[in-house]
């Protein structure tokens, strides 16, 4: 029990260094984590809003494209992060002895903790300009416990895999771009031809930006049957990341050395 404790505290307070550091080394600090997915928002808004749908954004496109473009940055972000975990923290792990697996956790924690702050700020967004919260908003917790468990599945499982072939790291890197087009971040896969929406949902993130929206900006409850694929999918990767970090624990410092 106190070996578990130990550990999480060693996760957290390498998270708040993190994050820490994030503020300290630039003037605007804390603020960049409001202005980056700010900035992301104003740019695909005038990409697809204004100008792939020739300014006919519909009636609340804001707020979607918040709502998915927020979840995307928070999973992006720390799935790229955490699949280089190891190889970053390849110095440490030459020094002390620390359970490998609690690298990509760091990661993991800081970027949530980021994401709690943005997500605060969108549900002001939605409350002032496109509808007053409800009981319905509660749903959002285990939406979001599904996603917690999706980001942290696929961080595990990509630091366990990356320092075995490093090349899997720039794939990562590069794939994101065409995962985000993937995932209903822009459009609504709902309305695709029936015929290709299938294969759409077999990625866990449509489910999951879907179910985010339809609390959020739609009175109602989300679809369980994505959000519980989602959970399930994250619950699969995080086994599996969990049982390579664990199996390989001595042998990633003579990998990334």
């Amino acid at each position: 029990m106190n070996r578990a404790a130990n550990w999480f505290d060693i996760v957290w307070l390498r998270a708040a260094a993190e994050l820490h550091r994030d503020v300290t080394r630039t003037y605007l600090g804390i603020l960049w984590w409001i202005i980056e997915p700010l900035l992301y928002m104003t740019a695909f808004y005038l990409i697809f809003a204004m100008g792939i749908r020739g300014g006919e954004g519909g009636e609340g496109y804001v707020g979607f494209l918040l709502a998915g473009l927020v979840v995307w940055k928070w999973f992006s972000t720390t799935v790229i992060q955490g699949s280089a975990a190891l190889l970053a923290n390849r110095g440490l792990m030459q020094q002390v002895y620390l359970p490998k697996v609690l690298l990509p956790l760091i990661p993991v924690t800081a970027n949530t903790l980021k994401f709690g702050l943005v997500l605060l700020l969108l549900l002001g967004y939605v409350w002032v300009f496109q509808r007053t919260p409800g009981w319905d908003w509660l749903a959002l917790a285990p939406v979001l416990a599904a996603a917690l468990l999706l980001v942290a599945g696929c961080t595990l499982f990509a630091a366990a895999l990356v320092p075995f072939a490093e090349d899997l790291r720039m794939l990562i890197n590069n794939g994101m771009l065409l995962l985000m087009f993937l995932s209903g971040v822009f459009f609504n896969v709902a309305e695709f031809p029936e015929a290709v929406r299938g294969w759409f949902y077999l990625n866990p993130l449509v489910g999951l930006l879907e179910a985010v929206r339809a609390v959020l900006l739609e009175p109602g409850l989300p679809n369980w049957v994505h959000v519980a694929y989602a959970a399930g999918f994250g619950g699969v990767l995080c086994s599996l990341g969990v049982f390579f970090l664990v199996r390989f624990d001595r042998v990633y410092p003579k990998r990334v050395a």
